[in-house]
């Protein structure tokens, strides 16, 4: 038996894509000769890292030459095909001094076992770091000399980023939740102050807390990242409500973060409840148009009605006034409401850095 692999090459049909490309190799011209000729305690090796199904490589002699499987080759970018059969030096010099020391520690005879290590392999032309789990385990010849090294390994940079946005998604929601609760309590809080009966303060509270449940379900399909701001307004005016011919919608794709969205949501619902009593939607004639541009690194976002009955300025600050100063942080700008003979205008001029994500 030790006879016949001795005289056969230790690169197996089986062996896939990288068994094929080392046996086209011109062996005559390397370092370590003829295959033939390799000691049977490395083709063993070399078989059992080509045929294997998880990522395995043999690094042999003093310059460990490098021998890999198909399941390795997928992980290596640019760095394959060319590297088969070339010292590992070669391979990962952008971070030898972080895998000599154990390099060296397996020669010596002993075995190597590490988790979600990090490495900074220059994969596609740019260094980037990356994790692995890897093992590397001595070759011994019949001597017991040390011979080479036998790896398996295992990336983990996917799961550990995956791990690192959950966490990240995780604090962001209990943030969300604790903005929401006190969002919330500001409702009923100012809902309270401003309603003239029990009546009103349900009706009040249920209107917010539904304006507010809306700008949830758009975030919820962004994972509370940001929403469209024309789905903001669509959504908060009611697009496909019975005034929804009188309702004049345009402006730019711009996606709002998460803070901007709900604070935009619950503002427009004031809009929108203000012209449905006193404005523009309080008769049968009106309209309301509402349009929004980008310039010089701002959000111009416009409310005007139109054709409503005649406005004129309150006697006194109410909540809705209120409300919109109070939302002016979140949305980066100072509100400005106008009450013209033609109707009222609101004009917001946000910064964008201060209402989309970094």
């Amino acid at each position: 038996m030790n006879r016949h692999l001795s005289l056969t090459r230790p690169f197996p049909a089986t062996g896939g894509e990288c068994a094929a490309i080392l046996d086209a190799i011109d062996w005559s011209n390397h370092p370590m000769g003829d295959p033939v000729d390799w000691p049977v305690e490395l083709k063993t090796a070399v078989r059992i890292c080509l045929t294997s199904k998880f990522a395995t490589m043999v690094h042999w002699g003093p310059k460990h030459y490098t021998f890999y499987n198909d399941a390795y080759a997928a992980r290596l970018g640019q760095k394959h095909p060319g590297h088969l059969g070339q010292p590992a030096y070669d391979w990962w010099s952008e971070m030898w001094d972080q895998l000599e020391p154990f390099f060296q520690k397996v020669l010596a005879g002993d075995s190597y076992y590490t988790e979600n290590a990090r490495y900074t392999p220059n994969r596609d032309g740019t260094a980037k770091d990356a994790f692995f789990t890897h093992t590397h385990s001595p070759i011994w010849d019949d001597g017991g000399v040390v011979r080479g090294i036998y790896l398996t390994v295992v990336e983990t940079t996917a799961e550990l980023e995956a791990k690192a946005r959950s966490k990240l998604l995780m604090d962001e929601l209990k943030h969300r939740m604790k903005n929401t609760l006190a969002v919330v309590q500001a409702i009923v809080h100012q809902s309270a102050r401003r309603a003239e009966s029990k009546e009103d303060v349900a009706a009040i509270i249920s209107g917010q807390i539904t304006a507010l449940g809306r700008a949830h379900d758009l975030l919820t399909s962004s994972a509370y990242v940001d929403a469209p701001l024309g789905d903001i307004v669509r959504s908060s005016l009611d697009t496909d409500g019975p005034y929804a011919e009188r309702l004049y919608i345009e402006g730019p794709e711009i996606a709002l973060n998460a803070r901007a969205a709900i604070a935009l949501t619950m503002l427009l619902h004031e809009l929108k409840t203000n012209a449905l009593k006193y404005g523009a939607l309080a008769n049968d004639k009106g309209r309301v148009i509402v349009s929004w541009r980008v310039a010089d690194g701002a959000l111009e976002f416009f409310w005007k009605e139109r054709g409503g009955p005649a406005v004129a300025p309150p006697s006194r600050e109410g909540f809705g006034t209120r409300l919109m100063k109070g939302l002016s942080g979140d949305l980066g700008g100072s509100p400005q409401v106008q009450y013209l003979s033609e109707g009222a205008t609101f004009i917001l001029r946000s910064r964008l850095e201060k209402i989309q994500m970094v």
